[in-house]
């Protein structure tokens, strides 16, 4: 299964004979993005670390094959793009749905969650950052994760991208009992690419994150108590 986006209305449907999932924009893509950008840009000068977002102009281009081919290079697997317009977007179907999903499910294992490390470690090597990394826009096939929703994608090497990067991603996580088994995954995902420490902004950042993502605000809050101290540059 694939999870709500709040940009486009997300269906699997069959064309010529093959399982596809077509994203078609809701009328209210223009404002969401508007709201992430503004989040993004208000946390960066909450943490004295200005940081401008995406344009809006590259979100819609950031889905193309070229960028698909970009990450293919650095070893980022994403799904075959079908078509692209304006206002829908069709790619392959990745059977095993979304990461956060799959773990929930018992269908994806921590090697999944190291994957998905290793996979923004390598970004930031290459100077970019995905700047929307929650888990659920990663996706498996049986031992393979891929990247999906490419809209937010930046060229950024800043302490502050590549914190908000790794925290969207552990705050997305927060609400899970073995949370803590899932960042130590992440963390070695990461590091065996970058051979760095989470940027210290990162639980910072997760923890505000973490408070939009989750209804669970008992595990959530058990799971910041958690000392992850370890993980992060001093």
């Amino acid at each position: 299964m694939y999870f709500v986006n709040w940009q486009r209305q997300v269906s699997v449907e069959e064309r010529n004979d093959q399982k596809v999932v077509v994203k078609r924009d809701k009328s209210t893509k223009a404002f969401h993005e508007y709201i992430l950008l503004c989040t993004y840009a208000a946390i960066s000068i909450l943490l004295a670390h200005p940081s401008r977002p995406p344009s809006p102009t590259v979100i819609s281009t950031n889905e193309g094959q070229p960028m698909r081919d970009h990450l293919g290079r650095l070893g980022i697997s994403t799904p075959k793009l079908i078509s692209i317009t304006d206002k829908e977007l069709v790619e392959e179907y990745i059977e095993g749905g979304d990461l956060y999903r799959a773990i929930l499910e018992g269908s994806a294992s921590l090697d999944h969650v190291y994957l998905a490390g290793k996979m923004t470690g390598r970004l930031h090597k290459a100077g970019y950052v995905f700047v929307d990394n929650k888990v659920q826009n990663y996706l498996v096939r049986g031992q393979a994760v891929f990247r999906t929703d490419l809209g937010f994608i930046k060229k950024s090497s800043s302490l502050f991208s590549r914190s908000m990067d790794i925290g969207s991603f552990l705050a997305s996580v927060m609400d899970l009992g073995i949370y803590g088994k899932v960042e130590r995954a992440f963390y070695d995902g990461y590091r065996s690419e970058t051979s760095c420490n989470f940027p210290y902004l990162t639980l910072i950042i997760r923890n505000i994150l973490s408070v939009g993502f989750s209804s669970d605000g008992r595990t959530v809050l058990g799971n910041m108590l958690l000392n992850s101290s370890s993980l992060v540059e001093v």
